[in-house]
Parts: C-alpha cells; sequence; structure tokens
C-alpha cells in the first residue's frame, strides 16, 4: 500500500490529466491470479488529488499487484470535445501497450481489467477510450468489468447548475460566476436543442448512448452505484441507463444509497461500498467462466 492516501507522488505522471502506476515487483505472477491486471480510475470533474488518492490506495492495498490508470477531467473538456478525445488517446495507447508487453491478454478467458468511472466527467473519458481505442486499434477496448459510481447523468438545468458551480466555495464568487454558469447551460441547451441540427449530440447524451453500445463496449458485468440525495446527477437517469443496459444484453447491478450525496458514497460507507466493488469484480470472474 502506498506511503501516503493524500497525494499522487507514487503514480507517474504521463500528462497533466493521465497518471499510472505498475507495482515495482514483476505482474507475471500475481498474488491471486483471477484479480485483475489493471484498474482503471476515472475520475470526476476537477477531482482533487487528496480524494483520488484515497482510491488509489485502497486498490493498492485489495490489488497489490496491479497495473493503474488514473484518468483525470477538468471543466473545459465538457465543453471542447476535441480536447476530451485528444487526453485520452494516450489512454488507449496505454492500454494496448500493456497487451503488447502480454501484461494483458489479447484474447483473456475472464476480465482482466477493472474500470471505476465516476460522474460524469469520469463517464466522458471512458466514452472518448472506447471510441479512440476502436478507431486507433480497429476493435472494440478489452473485456473488462465497470463500477459506475454517480453516472451517467443527462441533461437537467438543476444539475447541471449544482455541478459546475460545485468549484465555487465563495459566496461572493458564486453570487458573480451564476450567471455566467446558467447562460452557459441555457446556450448548451439551445445548441443541443432546438438548434441541434447544427450542434449534434450534447456530450450527456452521447456519453449514454456509447456506455450502452455492444459494438464498443465488451464487458462481463457493471455495477452502477448511486444515491437519492445527488443534486449534481439525477439518480432517476441512473437508473434508466441501468434498465436501458438490461435491455441491451449487460450483465448489471445496481446499489442505491439513499442519503448520500455526489460521488460521496464511498465516504458514507466505505464497508458497504468496497464490498460491492469486490463482489462486482468476483462475480465478473465467473460469469466469464
Amino acid at each position: 500500500m502506498a506511503s501516503s492516501s493524500t497525494s499522487l507522488h507514487m503514480m507517474t505522471k504521463l500528462s497533466p490529466y493521465l497518471f499510472t502506476y505498475e507495482p515495482s515487483e514483476t505482474r507475471a505472477a500475481p498474488s491471486t491470479a483471477l484479480d485483475p491486471k489493471l484498474v482503471i480510475v476515472a475520475a470526476w470533474m476537477d477531482a482533487r488529488e487528496v480524494h483520488i488518492a484515497k482510491y488509489i490506495a485502497h486498490y493498492q492495498s485489495v490489488y497489490p499487484d496491479a497495473a493503474i490508470l488514473l484518468i483525470k477531467f477538468v471543466m473545459k473538456e465538457a465543453m471542447l470535445a476535441p480536447v476530451a478525445n485528444s487526453v485520452v488517446q494516450p489512454a488507449a495507447w496505454y492500454v494496448r501497450s500493456l497487451v503488447n508487453a502480454g501484461t494483458l491478454s489479447t484474447a483473456p478467458a475472464h476480465p482482466e481489467i477493472l474500470a471505476h468511472v465516476f460522474s460524469n466527467g469520469g463517464a466522458t473519458s471512458m466514452q472518448n477510450i472506447y471510441v479512440s481505442y476502436r478507431r486507433i486499434f480497429g476493435q472494440p477496448f478489452p473485456m473488462h468489468c465497470a463500477v459506475f459510481d454517480s453516472c451517467p447523468g443527462l441533461h437537467s438545468f438543476s444539475a447541471s447548475y449544482n455541478a459546475l458551480m460545485a468549484g465555487f466555495s465563495q459566496i461572493l464568487t458564486r453570487l458573480l460566476v451564476a450567471p455566467f454558469i446558467m447562460l452557459i447551460i441555457l446556450t448548451t441547451w439551445v445548441w443541443h436543442g432546438p438548434l441541434g441540427f447544427l450542434g449534434g449530440e450534447d456530450f450527456l447524451t452521447k456519453n449514454a448512448r456509447t456506455l450502452n453500445d455492444r459494438g464498443l463496449v465488451k464487458q462481463s458485468t457493471r455495477t452502477y452505484i448511486f444515491g437519492k440525495a445527488d443534486s449534481m446527477v439525477q439518480w432517476r437517469h441512473i437508473e434508466k441507463h441501468a434498465k436501458d443496459a438490461v435491455l441491451k444484453g449487460f450483465d448489471v447491478r445496481t446499489e442505491v444509497f439513499e442519503n448520500s450525496p455526489h460521488v460521496a458514497h464511498m465516504r458514507t460507507d466505505s464497508q458497504r461500498y468496497w464490498l460491492i466493488v469486490e463482489e462486482s469484480w468476483r462475480k465478473a470472474i465467473t460469469a466469464a467462466q
């Protein structure tokens, strides 16, 4: 386990958005043959390192032989699709390098990757990885197990407003930026709604569609963890996505935290949260056998 759970000093920085961790010991003989060989942490928008590091440290503890790929997400990516696409391309190449090196199997009998996806920021990162991997290498992203924490959500004025305002804590600052935030949300809605023939599909709708695309997404199982006290992503949107996933043939588990807010379910009940994650991985292995 890392010596500190408050920073990412144990990770190698590939770019401002991408960090990797690889154990010092060889991964040729993992401590448990069915543990994940790679854990992907697709973080929520503008997540602080002190918060991300808690998840990284836990994975280093329970899966000590796994490599870890962290993908950060910043606010401007939500508005600039080319930026979001360029950010994840090195992540796709990194995963491919593990396949080429033999760390990940070319045709695994069971999943070797656990993807932990947080909020709409992480969902955007993952859908861009799926699309980029297929475009670059001509094949779907490798078989994996996914855990969706507080995502994916769809457009909602109140949820979008709360999400974009979350980064502003000072009262005066919030008063100053609120009109601009509302203008951004309204402009985005008009551009992708009434002017959709020009603006095309909004990124949240694209996330929801891509994450349920069986041609792009190869998953043995997926778990949705969400809370009814979430003010940034409507829980009913997540529930609907889970139901649609079932209809598409995905193996789905849903876990509702009644009183925890956005991406705070681990903090609310860490024992239950990590039990869900570890059970999800075990089921992924079983389902593939």
